[in-house]
């Protein structure tokens, strides 16, 4: 589980891939900007682990490195953010998914197995590289590392990998980054319901959530905190024709675009930040600066997520090779790069040459993760869903060629 407060482990959220023949309809926009929000967290565990300056920064503590204080209290928090990626992922998630339902020929019988192959196949991957990384790296912490990582757990039991195999039942410590993924499943399960409060009761299901949200953060409950944040994502692709309209000033080539575009990306880019930016001088004793925040930085992904697929000088900067790269192997960079980067903590103690060499190989073994499990596994996806869809299809026609055939027969 995730612990209250701050620190929080990163969502390993999924890059979706669209059955073969809807490719025009990728956004590849929103590909790279779960690519840049992974890389953020993979900077926001690997500079939390080795530096005492970068922790401060995460808890609200005095900086005196002004270099790293406006890293850590201004809009380029950004960069390194970690628990506001994870709601990134899950509104995201919550577009995404509804977007795929919503075209013709989707089919609910092929979604359910094709969508848990996709989440399970790299999860179980993920906890084999973890099980071997214990297995040849030691995590006994020593008088030189023991205030980084005195509280990560010296070895990968069979229990705690079972935990983690269910997605469901909680996680263990040692691969924290899948407690989110529990969220993504029961989401996951739950679509149809999400849909139907999106589509009928946009105005009170979107209120509904608001308070969920806020409730689950005050009361430091994980389902309400994090499962209305779907929700968002549903709303903003149920009724996507209509923000476009509302934003359609965006899509020309003209000053007043190009300003609107500017403001509307730095204050959305502020708002998600608006914990670290604001959060030293609003908290209060009895409602947490965290809490107040909240709904603040759900609206900036939710402007984000508009603003990175209408403006066009951000849609043209985020579909360049290299962002779309990142988001390619996003999924994969999740939840193979704590264990990687608390490995080489470890061998080399935290410091520099750990961030920079944890940073390096998490990337490099990432990319070959993609290859080797992740991209089979929507492989295998793809296949089960056409299988099932060509069921459906010869099901259907068998039956309407009986109808036929019984009707000639009066």
């Amino acid at each position: 589980m995730a612990p209250s407060g701050y620190r929080v482990e990163v969502h390993t959220y999924q890059r979706e891939q669209e059955p073969k023949g809807s490719r025009v309809d990728r956004r590849r926009e929103l590909d790279s900007l779960r690519g840049l929000a992974a890389f953020a967290v993979v900077l926001y565990h690997t500079l939390a682990m080795n530096s005492q300056t970068f922790q401060a920064g995460i808890d609200l503590g005095p900086i005196a490195s002004p270099i790293v204080h406006a890293l850590a209290y201004t809009p380029l928090h950004i960069v390194w953010i970690g628990a506001e990626s994870v709601m990134i992922f899950f509104v995201l998630s919550g577009y995404v998914l509804t977007k795929s339902a919503l075209r013709i020929g989707f089919s609910w019988e092929s979604y359910y197995p094709s969508r848990l192959v996709r989440l399970y196949m790299p999860t179980l991957g993920a906890i084999l590289l973890t099980w071997l990384i214990y297995r040849f790296f030691d995590h006994t912490p020593s008088p030189l590392n023991h205030a980084a990582l005195g509280g990560v757990p010296a070895d990968y039991p069979g229990q705690a990998i079972l935990l983690d195999a269910t997605l469901l039942g909680g996680n263990s410590t040692q691969l924290g980054v899948l407690w989110s993924l529990q969220w993504e499943v029961v989401f996951s399960l739950m679509l149809p319901v999400y849909i139907m409060l999106a589509r009928y009761h946009a105005r009170v299901a979107g209120t509904l959530a608001a308070l969920l949200c806020l409730a689950g953060w005050y009361f430091n409950v994980q389902a309400a905190s994090y499962l209305p944040m779907f929700l968002v994502g549903t709303i903003l692709a149920i009724h996507w024709d209509r923000i476009v309209s509302a934003f359609r000033f965006l899509g020309s080539i003209d000053p007043r675009s190009i300003i609107s575009g500017a403001a509307l990306t730095l204050l959305s880019i502020t708002a998600i930040t608006s914990y670290f930016v604001f959060g030293r001088w609003i908290s209060e004793p009895w409602l947490s600066a965290r809490v107040i925040t909240i709904p603040v930085v759900v609206f900036g992904i939710a402007l984000l997520l508009v603003v990175v697929q209408q403006w066009r000088p951000l849609r043209w900067l985020m579909t360049r090779k290299v962002f779309v790269a990142l988001g390619t192997i996003s999924f994969s960079l999740y939840l193979v790069h704590r264990p990687i980067v608390i490995a080489f903590a470890f061998y080399f103690h935290p410091g520099h040459r750990a961030a920079l060499l944890g940073i390096g190989a998490s990337v490099i073994i990432a990319t070959i993760f993609y290859r080797v499990v992740e991209k089979p596994a929507h492989r295998l996806s793809r296949q089960i869903a056409r299988s099932i869809r060509t069921r459906e299809l010869n099901d259907a026609g068998g039956a309407r060629l009986r109808t036929g055939e019984a009707m000639s027969d009066r």
